[in-house]
């Protein structure tokens, strides 16, 4: 390699760049070839870790180099010469993991369509940078072809006219494989204006953490209804069996505050559903009702009736109770299937160990309900501007055939989103993916429609007032339905008489 100029006016990660983008000219690397380490690279050029950090990050946005989690950085089927022969697809995704199995995906369209070649060109951005520096390429004209995009985000872009419907490319392939052999949840939640606007990649769902181990010492069941959740929650909150596992003050954890953000919705929706609350019907808010009202009291209770888990849980950070789960200083907690890596990293559990004391349940039912589990995860669009959206759908079909799919669940530990690679699972080997994928037949996804956030933000809103004592479940519910009602403009239903209706709002007037 050349050296380095340290008295070069040129910053050092910049003449670096340089270095790479000539090899790659030069052939000397090659597409799919491993690029040296950092420690290599600073060794080499006797240079801090600062500069080749930015150099193979720029190099990684540029969509020149992508990296895989524990195997390095390496170098994209991406050329820096244009080419007439060689079709390009630009693609956005916020993690590196992303990366190899669409690599894959264009490893297989090249061999199987050998007169149409296609690169990608992987742009890398964080989560936190994500929705920024979209929207500003959408402005610039300059967007990708497609992108990953978490699903209760894409109608936004849907209603702005940003993105294309996936059943007018394609409504073969939608009708016979989208449609057939994804989970109902998955294809329902790709809806926008009764047209398909989004590719679930992956899913993920809303569950309850138990400590497996410790139910099984006591020979106690995991809760499958309101009650049962009371009852085992206190009985591990008693001192003794607190003292026997080392357990924190409180048995159960949970978020249930506007700090947690989406986390506090995601999970505890599903109380909503449990009893058979919502929050829409028919274009209606149905929000305010006696089965929302129970499932905020109930949340409530856990806190201050039942003292289980404690009053902080309305200003926890969204992975608070996921870290004292795993710390083993709660016995359950609400959760979500994607959760499970960062469990088993702070716990310093093997997979087999992890199988061993976490175990895993949908959402209790409330009174008179049924069990409930909230399916979210990412999904891939194609853009307007996209020169090939034809194309960018093809890639996206391989992305997410079953081999593929497999693949990747399996190395991330991500459910799947196709009924078929569940089917595949190994219920041993894979028995993470296999047990909690089940509950996928009957999951739900949140409202999708483009003021889901804000909506989102009042549901939290709602949570918070009740668990934190500011407000009674009667009027945060009220207050909640109709601010939804004005976003939408849905009209909203009203369950109860215009009497106690007065009777809320005189007892919101107080305590405001």
């Amino acid at each position: 390699m050349n050296d380095v100029d340290k008295n070069n006016p040129i910053p050092i990660y910049h003449q670096l760049k340089e270095m790479i983008k000539k090899k790659i000219e030069t052939g000397e690397f090659t597409p799919g070839s491993r690029l040296p380490t950092e420690l290599e690279l600073c060794e080499t050029f006797k240079i801090s870790r600062t500069p080749v950090r930015q150099a193979l990050s720029d190099l990684s946005h540029e969509g020149i180099l992508y990296r895989r989690p524990g195997a390095g950085t390496f170098i994209s089927d991406f050329s820096l010469s244009p080419s007439q022969d060689i079709m390009r697809i630009k693609v956005m995704i916020p993690e590196e993991r992303w990366a190899q199995t669409l690599q894959d995906a264009a490893a297989v369209w090249n061999q199987e369509n050998p007169d149409q070649q296609v690169k990608l060109e992987l742009f890398t951005v964080g989560h936190a940078e994500f929705q920024f520096k979209l929207m500003h390429a959408l402005a610039s004209g300059n967007a990708p072809d497609l992108s990953l995009i978490d699903t209760v985000g894409f109608a936004q872009f849907a209603r702005d006219y940003f993105i294309l419907p996936i059943d007018e490319i394609d409504p073969e392939w939608v009708e016979e494989t989208y449609k057939q052999d994804f989970f109902q949840a998955c294809v329902h939640g790709s809806y926008y204006n009764d047209h398909i606007y989004s590719i679930q990649a992956q899913t993920d769902m809303a569950l309850i953490w138990y400590r497996k181990d410790w139910f099984e010492n006591e020979g106690i069941s995991p809760p499958a209804t309101w009650d049962d959740l009371i009852w085992v929650s206190q009985y591990f909150q008693r001192e003794e069996i607190r003292k026997r596992y080392r357990i924190g003050p409180f048995a159960l954890g949970f978020t249930a505050g506007l700090k947690a953000g989406e986390t506090t919705t995601h999970q505890l929706l599903p109380l909503l559903w449990s009893t058979g609350a919502d929050i829409f019907d028919d274009n209606r808010v149905v929000l305010d009702s006696d089965g929302t009202r129970r499932a905020v009291e109930f949340l409530s209770d856990l806190v201050h009736r039942y003292k289980v888990a404690s009053p902080e849980v309305t200003s926890n950070e969204w992975d608070s109770a996921m870290r004292l789960f795993a710390r083993g200083e709660t016995a359950l907690s609400f959760g979500g299937s994607y959760e499970s890596g960062m469990i088993k990293k702070i716990a310093g559990w093997s997979e087999e160990e992890f199988c061993r004391h976490a175990g895993f349940i949908p959402i209790p039912a409330g009174r008179n309900g049924t069990q409930s589990t909230n399916v979210g995860g990412m999904g891939y669009v194609i853009y307007r501007q996209a020169k090939q959206p034809r194309l960018a759908l093809e890639i996206l079909k391989i992305v997410t055939r079953p081999k593929l799919m497999r693949e990747f669940s399996v190395s991330t530990n991500q459910n799947p989103s196709r009924i078929s690679v569940h089917k595949s699972l190994n219920p041993r080997q894979e028995s993470f993916l296999y047990q909690t994928s089940k509950f996928l037949y009957q999951g739900r996804m949140r409202p999708i429609l483009p003021e889901y956030p804000l909506v989102s933000e009042q549901i939290q809103a709602m949570f918070e007032n009740v668990v934190s004592q500011r407000l009674s479940a009667d009027v945060a519910v009220v207050k909640a339905a109709e601010i939804i009602s004005a976003i939408t403009r849905f009209p909203m239903d009203r369950d109860y008489s215009a009497e106690r209706e007065d009777r809320y709002y005189e007892k919101a007037r107080r305590n405001n």
